[in-house]
């Protein structure tokens, strides 16, 4: 604030402080001009503190792109999930079953709708139909192995072949 706004402002609490005694006076009341002063001095702060900081937050302009999509035109979300998982299960310090989940969903998706076979209700012509590879990760139970990336694209491969 510059020296000639401070003094406009101490002015017009001067003001405000002198018209509300002298309304009070010509009522016939008794005002105390010192406690008077003290509260136009308190409104009087409070209100330069309030407009000062709404003058310097701009209002929130939220940018709406109209041509950037959540996801790239033609992204297969659960491609872009398995590839997250895959990364997640290479470099995670423990193991979970997390991937070994999603291969056996994925196998039996597959299954169902090339086959007519599902996993929970057909388990040995399911591991029939999957072959060694895949039949093995059905045995699997915890503690899963960490698999390397070789094994998971042999295991994806095979579930694309069926």
């Amino acid at each position: 604030m510059t020296r000639g706004s401070w003094v406009r402002q101490l002015g017009t609490a001067f003001v405000v402080w002198f018209v509300v005694v002298a309304t009070a006076l010509f009522l016939g009341m008794q005002p105390r001009p010192a406690l008077l002063a003290g509260l136009v001095a308190a409104v009087g702060a409070g209100l330069l503190l309030f407009v000062d900081a709404s003058d310097q937050v701009a209002g929130d302009r939220w940018a709406v792109p109209d041509t950037d999509p959540a996801r790239e035109r033609g992204e297969d979300l659960r491609l872009a999930s398995l590839s997250r998982m895959v990364g997640s299960h290479l470099v995670s310090h423990r193991v979970d079953d997390q991937l070994h989940r999603q291969l056996l969903r994925l196998l039996d998706q597959r299954l169902v709708a090339r086959h007519g076979v599902s996993l929970q209700a057909d388990p040995e012509r399911a591991a029939d139909l999957a072959g060694p590879e895949l039949a093995a990760l059905m045995r699997q139970g915890p503690p899963y192995p960490r698999l390397k990336i070789g094994q998971i694209d042999v295991l994806i491969a095979r579930i694309e072949e069926l």
